[in-house]
Parts: structure tokens; C-alpha cells; sequence
């Protein structure tokens, strides 16, 4: 059976209207069974299922599908995996070829069971041990939740957890690729969490991938994530999503550390998730798309809390999100603020977070004299400074028109100061750039959304995984070496080029988005060396040396004729691509 029609078939199994009505309660309209949207907060449904032609659609937010998207958006999985869940339910078997290998199935489910064993043998530390017990309690973690939560407690001890599991069965190969032990010194394998916390961290389906540690008192790192693996990846993975996902209909929180999570899940507030000790990035917003479009950034009052925030507002502008920000008191993070005003406290606080525009209105008028006309035209270049991560939109362009109509500054103005913040806004208001003195580099067309993607870790992996000869002769290729040398941080960056990127971010935050999406972009990438190798097969070929050297010859009409080959593959994959955009 061909793809289509098995997917045809499932589809057909397959009651749309049970499956979206295990989520949304639905009642029968004409043709179509309407109901509240899942993916936007509304009061009148504009959510419609039409069962008799196999879609959903929402004509408040626009969110349209069919099974498999509404499992995939609401279950956050990949279309192999939908098509498994649905085909499952509906009794239809898969065709065998879509299983992967045993040993591949094999592996993944002898890691399962070590971290499920893992688990339990944290779970029966934690109650063993006094302190940790008492410290929980202290953090306010009630009997109840703290068994829901999956705590456990990491015995101060180098080998108490990899002995255990080797007399459970498992080669110590087996431990140490789940993560969970490491290799000392002298090569002989010990515990990676010790005289810690631990706190089981889930993919988005809810499965144990791996654990988190919380230190006592001041030891360093106070939070510790067990080593990467073939399940978990912390760059992709948002704590607490497989609560959360479900909860998502008036926008997703996001927090800063585990407890932050733990606790206003404890207290009902289940929409909470937060990065695994990393900065937010484009894919953990991904995930949270598929579910809401509306987003709380919660961040602490301190310095770090207002870069985290900036950071996080330039990612989800672009993206389409409708971000609040809600910035607590210095001193004070989610989990204790909960513990101070209390749930029903804290939800309020949360409903009336101020969305980013009425946030930014007010940052950039404080203690500026808006009665003198430099001071309201710094004001309205501060605000361009988050305009310009916008999407192009009227209703974008409203909004600026607004701004700059509240500060006073003639329509004339908006666009001139548009193009000057465009070209200067870093040596205006950035010290570095200032101080720097530096032109502004010249950068390959091809390298500047690859710039602009690399902040992102994943983008970057992905990088690494190419030949360095796609891109590493282009002009600016410096640039991105620089990036990828401070894997993205921007205080490991050299100043000068942290100047470069944050003027080339801020030129390219007004470019489409289409322009940076990362299939195309590498896909550009390779088609151009390619194109270059070819150039410089034919050049070789042309000299009287290599003329009057049949092998050499041979071997260059051979490269050469692999290298036409695979231009010819990569201009049909552009062009389906392009037919799939568009």
C-alpha cells in the first residue's frame, strides 16, 4: 500500500470528532460541530469541526488540520509518530518497513528501563534520607506532590547509583549512555549526580529522558542536568511541557528554573515551562507554538532577568507571539513569589502582566522630559529598537504610527528615523560598537541568515555536521567562526564582531521571515558550493598539465560528472520546496 492511501485510510478510521472532542466540548451546528478554539482564549466559538470532509478550522486564530495535525499540534509529535498513535487506535497495522532497526529499538528501550530504575532507586533514597526530605518540605513541596513530581535524592557517595544498577543487570557501557555516570581519571565509572536533589525530567509524550540536580546549600552548580544522550537533547527540551501542553489555551508561562515550574504546577498553575539551563530558543518556542500563540515571559527583577527577557522578546516578536512580560521584584523568582501571595495571588498577577508594547511605552518615556523634542525622539528610537523584530503587518505599522503619534513625532519623521536606526543603531546606543570604530563588515548574502539562525544551539549542531568548505571561504565567514567558536554567547563573542552581528541582526529582523527558514538556507548553502566546485573542476580540466595526464583527467570527468549529478538533485529539492511554500 502506497503512503497516501494508508495515511487516506487511517484518516478515514479515524472519528475526528471524538478525537478533537476528548479535548474541546463540541455541539452539533448544521453541518459542522463548533466549540471554544484550543489554541487562543475566545468566548464565542469560532472553532468549527467538519467531520464529513476531515478538518478542523478555527476562523478566530486561523489554525486549520486534519488528525494528524491535531495530534501532532496537541501531542507535540512528528508525523511518524502521529501515524503510529492514530493507526494504533483505529487497529490498523503499520507495514514493517516503517520500523526502525531492532537494535536501535532495542537500545532505546534498555535506556528507558535504566532511567525508570534510576528513578526508583532515587525515589527510595529520598525517602531514606532526613535532610533531603526536610529540605523539600522547607521549599514547600507538600506529601501529595512531591510523590507526583517523581523527587529523589542522589546519595553523597561516587558509585551508589552506577553498583545498584549493575547489580540490576546493566552493563556499565549501558549506564554510562544514559547519562548517568561518567568516566573519573583513572577510567572507572561513577555517579554524575551526587548529594543532590534529582527531579525527572520528560519529553513532550511524558517519557523519562534524563534527570535534573538541585544542590544543597552552596555547593556549585546548583543545578545540574545529567549528560546529554540519545533521548535527551536540553536545547530542545522545556520542563514541565508534558504538564503544560494540554493547559495551553490562554497562553503558555515561561519561567526560569525547575522549581520555578514545580511549584506553580503544585499550586494549579500548570501552564509554567522553562528552559533546561539554557536561553530560550527558536525551537522551545516551536513546541510552544503548536499549542498557543500567547506568551508570559517571567523573568527575575535583576540584570540578568531583564537580559533574559530582551533576549526572549527578540525571539517570540518574529515568531508571532503575543508576549506579556511580567517582571517580578528584585530578590524574588516565581517559586517564592507563589509561596508569598499565594495561587489565586499569583494568577492574578499573571492575568494582568502588561503586554510587551505597554511595558516598552512605559520604559521608554521614564525619567526622560518628553516637553523637549530629543528626548521623545530617543524614546521613540528605543522602541524601534524592539519594533524592527516585528513581522511586516498593517497592523505592525499601526502600532508604530501610534507610538510615535503619543511621542508627538511627525508622520514625516517615523520612516527617516526607521532607515537611520537601521544603519547607525548600534553605534548611537550601543558602547561596544561606539567604542569599536570599526566599518561595517561586508557579509555574503548567503552567510547572513546563517548569522542570524546561529544564535540558535540547534542550528548551530546542525552546522557542525556540514563540510566547513560550504561556507568557509565566503566573505564574512570570520563573523560566523566567531559565533560558533563562543557557541553563541554573546560575552565569549570578541567585541567587534558582537558589534557586526547585533547591526546585521537588527538589519535582518525587517527581512522576511521566509528568508531564514533553515531547510532553505543550507539548502542554498551546498547548491552554491556546489556550483563553485563545479567552476573549479572545469578550470582544472582546461589546463594543458592535466590534459596531458589522462588518469588525472579521468578522475576529474568523474568528480565532475558527481558534482552535476547532484546539482541536478539539489535544484529538484529547491523547487519542491518552493512548490511545498508556496
Amino acid at each position: 500500500m502506497r503512503d497516501r492511501e494508508l495515511v487516506q485510510r487511517i484518516k478515514d478510521a479515524t472519528d475526528l470528532v471524538a478525537l478533537v472532542g476528548q479535548a474541546v466540548k463540541l455541539r452539533k451546528q448544521g453541518a459542522a460541530w463548533v466549540g471554544l478554539c484550543p489554541f487562543h482564549s475566545e468566548r464565542s466559538p469560532s472553532f468549527q469541526v467538519l467531520a464529513d470532509r476531515g478538518f478542523y478550522h478555527c476562523f478566530g486564530c486561523g489554525k486549520h488540520g486534519d488528525a494528524f495535525t491535531w495530534v501532532m499540534e496537541r501531542e507535540g509529535l512528528t508525523f511518524p509518530e502521529a501515524m503510529e498513535q492514530l493507526a494504533r487506535a483505529a487497529g490498523i497495522e503499520l507495514p514493517k518497513v516503517r520500523e526502525r532497526s531492532a537494535a536501535e529499538v532495542d537500545l532505546e528501550t534498555k535506556l528507558r528501563t535504566a532511567l525508570e530504575a534510576a528513578q526508583a532507586f532515587y525515589e527510595k533514597k529520598l525517602q531514606e534520607t532526613a535532610k533531603a526530605s526536610n529540605y523539600l518540605k522547607g521549599r514547600g513541596i507538600s506529601e501529595s506532590f512531591l510523590a507526583e513530581a517523581g523527587f529523589g535524592f542522589a546519595p553523597d557517595s561516587w558509585e551508589s547509583l552506577v553498583n545498584h544498577l549493575r547489580s540490576q543487570g546493566f552493563s556499565a557501557e549501558l549506564i554510562e549512555q544514559t547519562g548517568l555516570a561518567s568516566r573519573s581519571e583513572r577510567g572507572s565509572l561513577i555517579d554524575f549526580l551526587r548529594n543532590r536533589i534529582t527531579i525527572p525530567i520528560h519529553d513532550a509524550r511524558g517519557r523519562l529522558i534524563a534527570f535534573g540536580g538541585r544542590a544543597f546549600g552552596d555547593d556549585k552548580p546548583k543545578y545540574l542536568n545529567t549528560r546529554e544522550t540519545a533521548l535527551f537533547n536540553k536545547g530542545q527540551i522545556l520542563f514541565g511541557f508534558h504538564r503544560a501542553k494540554g493547559q495551553l489555551r490562554d497562553g503558555a508561562l515561561v519561567v526560569e528554573g525547575y522549581f520555578d515550574v514545580l511549584q506553580l504546577h503544585q499550586e494549579g498553575i500548570h501552564a509554567a515551562v522553562a528552559p533546561l539551563g539554557t536561553a530560550l530558543t527558536e525551537g522551545h518556542l516551536q513546541q510552544v507554538g503548536r499549542f498557543t500563540k500567547r506568551l508570559v515571559l517571567c523573568f527575575d527583577g535583576d540584570a540578568a532577568g531583564q537580559r533574559a527577557m530582551e533576549k526572549g522578546l527578540r525571539l517570540s516578536l518574529p515568531m508571532g507571539f503575543e508576549v506579556r512580560l511580567l517582571v517580578l521584584p528584585p530578590g524574588e523568582d516565581p517559586d517564592t513569589w507563589c509561596l508569598k501571595v499565594g495561587a489565586a495571588g499569583f494568577k492574578e498577577i499573571v492575568a494582568s502582566a502588561p503586554s510587551w508594547v505597554d511595558y516598552v511605552r512605559l520604559k521608554i518615556v521614564e525619567g526622560r522630559n518628553l516637553n523637549k523634542t530629543n528626548e521623545r525622539m530617543e524614546a521613540f528610537r528605543e522602541f524601534l529598537e524592539h519594533f524592527v523584530y516585528l513581522p511586516k503587518s498593517p497592523e505592525n505599522w499601526s502600532l508604530l504610527s501610534s507610538i510615535a503619534h503619543g511621542l508627538s513625532i511627525p508622520n514625516s519623521e517615523i520612516n527617516r528615523a526607521l532607515k537611520e536606526f537601521e544603519s547607525h543603531r548600534h553605534a548611537a546606543k550601543e558602547p561596544e560598537v561606539a567604542n569599536a570604530g570599526c566599518k561595517v563588515v561586508q557579509v555574503d548574502d548567503l552567510l547572513k541568515p546563517l548569522l542570524r539562525l546561529c544564535r540558535d544551539g540547534e542550528i548551530r549542531a546542525r552546522l557542525a555536521e556540514v563540510p566547513p568548505a560550504w561556507w568557509e571561504s565566503l566573505t564574512g565567514a570570520p563573523l560566523l567562526q566567531a559565533v560558533l567558536d563562543a557557541d553563541g554567547a554573546d560575552d565569549h563573542i570578541p567585541g567587534e564582531a558582537l558589534a557586526q552581528l547585533r547591526y546585521l541582526e537588527a538589519i535582518w529582523a525587517t527581512k522576511d521571515d521566509a528568508e531564514c527558514v533553515p531547510s532553505t538556507v543550507f539548502l542554498k548553502l551546498e547548491i552554491a558550493y556546489v556550483e563553485r566546485e563545479i567552476q573549479a573542476v572545469n578550470r582544472q580540466m582546461q589546463d594543458p598539465a592535466i590534459k596531458a595526464d589522462p588518469d588525472s583527467l579521468r578522475r576529474l570527468e568523474v568528480r565532475a560528472s558527481e558534482l552535476l549529478g547532484r546539482a541536478r538533485h539539489l535544484t529538484r529539492e529547491k523547487n519542491n520546496l518552493t512548490r511545498r511554500m508556496f
